[in-house]
C-alpha cells in the first residue's frame, strides 16, 4: 500500500510543472503585447518622372560608332605616346595576346593545320593559337616563324631617346619535367 501511495506522490509532483506557466508562454504573451503596440509606418512614394525620349538628330555630326571614326580616334591617342611609330601600326586593331608580356607566355607545342603550322601559347592557364604575321606581346611582336624549337617574333621597341628599333625575340618550347 505504501507503494502505491509514493507512486501517487510521485505522479502528482510529476504533474505540478506542468500546470505552472512556462518560460515560452510569457515569451510568446510579450511578443503579442509588443506587436499590438507596434504601428506601422509608411511613407508616400512620389510618382515618377515622365520619360521624354529625345530623338537622334544626327545633322552634320559625325556618326560616333563608325568604324573610321574610331581607327582616327586611335591614331590620335596612339601619336601622344607613340608620335615615331608608323601610321600603318597605329591604325591596326590590337590582337587579344598584345595585351600580354612575353615573359607570361609559354609556348607548349605546336600542330598542323590545313598545311599551317599553328603555335600553341599558354597565357594564365589557357592556351591560344599562334600563327605567322599575328602580333603578340606588348612591344608589337609581330609573328614570322613557329616550328617545333619556338616563335620567332620581330619586336618594334621604344629605345630612351624616344626611336623605335626593330629586334628579334623568341619563345622557346616550355618543358614539364
Amino acid at each position: 500500500m505504501m507503494g502505491r501511495w509514493l507512486a501517487g506522490w510521485f505522479a502528482l509532483i510529476g504533474l505540478l510543472p506542468a500546470c505552472a506557466p512556462s518560460r515560452q508562454d510569457s515569451l510568446h504573451e510579450w511578443m503579442q503585447a509588443q506587436h499590438k503596440r507596434t504601428v506601422p509606418r509608411m511613407e508616400k512614394l512620389t510618382a515618377p518622372l515622365a520619360f521624354k525620349p529625345l530623338p537622334y538628330e544626327q545633322g552634320e555630326r559625325k556618326d560616333p560608332f563608325a568604324k573610321h571614326y574610331l581607327v582616327a580616334l586611335t591614331n590620335t591617342q596612339a601619336e601622344k605616346v607613340n608620335p615615331y611609330l608608323s601610321l600603318s601600326q597605329k591604325s591596326r586593331l590590337r590582337q587579344p595576346l598584345e595585351s600580354m608580356p612575353l615573359e607570361s607566355m609559354d609556348y607548349v607545342g605546336m600542330l598542323e593545320m590545313q598545311g599551317q603550322t599553328v603555335g600553341l601559347v599558354r597565357v594564365n592557364g589557357i592556351v591560344h593559337q599562334v600563327v605567322p604575321g599575328q602580333y603578340i606581346g606588348k612591344n608589337l611582336g609581330r609573328v614570322w616563324r613557329v616550328d617545333a624549337s619556338g616563335i620567332a617574333l620581330r619586336e618594334i621597341a621604344q629605345e630612351a631617346d624616344g626611336r623605335w628599333l626593330e629586334r628579334d625575340a623568341q619563345l622557346r618550347i616550355h618543358r614539364v619535367h
